[in-house]
């Protein structure tokens, strides 16, 4: 009888420890159906839709303009900026939305992600950050400002690019300058 209540006692137990130790895990970030450091940007490639906006320099690969946004139905949305890494998956999105859509589109974050942290509704630059399971969200905006932008961010990529906190970048030192040629002052 202690046998089989033991063995009953045990199969409940592990049944019900993974459960009661599984962390929730943030959905992925995919604005615009682009999934961050998933999708290539060479699916950007109708020209009716996408503009060669350059190189993104720092990442290694182009950024691509994205062209008729009304097709999204999101209110406010000005301008998309995809940047792409050298292998050719996406590293950063930024979307630029006119100020009177700041709040909805806040709540949608809030909703979705998880919130890592938020400036004061009054200073005078605005920053939020939400977890998603591929990446990072950031939202940024001047108190006075017309506009604010969102960043997507692909897993690793802001660390990988951008050093924050006075973290100097691990790569080779760079050469001295050479020495300006002396130049007589003028009379």
């Amino acid at each position: 009888m202690h046998k089989a209540l033991r063995f009953t006692a045990f199969l409940i137990a592990t049944a019900v420890a993974p459960a009661a130790l599984a962390q929730p895990v943030p959905p992925a970030a995919a604005p615009l159906g682009l999934e961050l450091g998933v999708s290539k940007c060479a699916r950007l490639t109708h020209a009716q839709n996408h503009v060669n906006a350059g190189k993104a320099a720092w990442a290694g690969g182009d950024a691509i303009e994205v062209k008729h946004l009304e097709r999204f139905n999101l209110p406010g949305l000005t301008r998309v900026i995809v940047n792409c890494d050298a292998s050719d998956a996406v590293a950063l999105i930024t979307l630029t939305f006119d100020r009177p859509a700041l709040d909805d589109v806040t709540k949608k974050l809030d909703a979705r992600y998880e919130s890592k942290r938020k400036t004061d509704p009054g200073a005078e630059n605005g920053y939020a950050e939400w977890a998603a399971a591929n990446g990072s969200i950031e939202l940024l905006y001047g108190r006075d400002g017309k506009q604010f932008t969102t960043a997507y961010w692909a897993k690793g990529a802001k660390a990988k690019y951008f050093a924050y906190g006075g973290a100097q970048p691990t790569g080779p030192a760079p050469a001295p300058a050479a020495p300006a040629a002396k130049v007589p002052a003028p009379l």
